[in-house]
C-alpha cells in the first residue's frame, strides 16, 4: 500500500479493519497472537514483531477476508497515525449518540470533521456507502449477541483514523504513539 499522507480532502473509507479485545494464545510457553488474522498475506500483515508486541496488549486482529488488508495496509495506517502524533496532530474525541452509545475516536486534527461525519454514518447505517468489508459498529450497538459484540474497535486504512467503543482500547491505543490523555479532548452528542 502507499504510504498515506495528509489530504486536504480525505480519500472515501473503504478498507476499514475491526478490531477485537486483545487475544493471545500460548503455544510451546510463547505468546502467540491470531496467525490467521491476515490470511496467506504477508506475516502478522506486514506488521514487525516488535510491533505486534506492543499492539498485543492493546487489540487483536479480525481476520477481514480481503487481501487489500493483508499486504501492509495496517502498519501504513499505524505509521501515518504516528507521523501525525510526532507531528502533535492528533486528537482523542468522544461522540454521544446517546448515554449509552459513545464512540470514541483517534484522528488527525485537520480531519477531525471529516471523522465525525463518517462515523455517524457508519453507526445510523454503515451500508450507507461502499466497503470493502462488514464494519459491524451499527451492529454492536442495535443487536445483542456475542458475535456482533466482538468488534469493539476499528483502523480505517485509506486516510488513518481509528475509533472504538471501548474506551480503555481507545485511551490505550492513543497513548501507544506517546500522547497525554487531558481534558481537552475533543467531546461532541449528536
Amino acid at each position: 500500500m502507499d504510504k498515506l499522507n495528509l489530504r486536504p480532502v480525505m480519500r472515501e473509507s473503504y478498507l476499514i479493519q475491526r478490531l477485537h479485545k486483545p487475544q493471545s494464545w500460548e503455544i510451546a510457553g510463547k505468546k502467540t497472537d491470531n496467525l490467521f488474522a491476515f490470511g496467506g498475506g504477508l506475516i502478522n500483515g506486514g506488521l514487525s514483531k516488535d510491533a505486534m508486541k506492543l499492539l498485543r496488549d492493546i487489540c487483536s486482529f479480525d481476520y477481514m477476508g480481503s487481501s487489500e488488508f493483508e499486504w501492509g495496509a495496517v502498519p501504513t495506517a499505524l505509521q501515518f497515525i504516528a507521523e501525525q502524533a510526532g507531528n502533535k496532530n492528533i486528537v482523542l474525541g468522544e461522540l454521544h449518540f446517546n448515554i449509552k452509545e459513545v464512540i470514541y475516536w483517534i484522528a488527525p486534527k485537520d480531519y477531525e470533521k471529516e471523522v465525525k461525519i463518517r462515523i455517524t454514518k457508519l453507526r445510523k447505517d454503515e451500508y450507507a456507502w461502499q466497503k470493502k468489508e462488514y464494519c459491524g459498529l451499527q451492529d454492536y450497538f442495535d443487536k445483542s449477541d456475542e458475535y456482533h459484540k466482538r468488534n469493539v474497535g476499528w483502523l480505517e486504512l485509506d486516510n488513518g483514523y481509528a475509533f472504538f467503543v471501548d474506551k480503555e482500547m481507545a485511551e490505550k491505543f492513543f497513548r501507544l504513539f506517546g500522547q497525554e490523555l487531558n481534558d481537552t479532548n475533543e467531546k461532541e452528542t449528536t
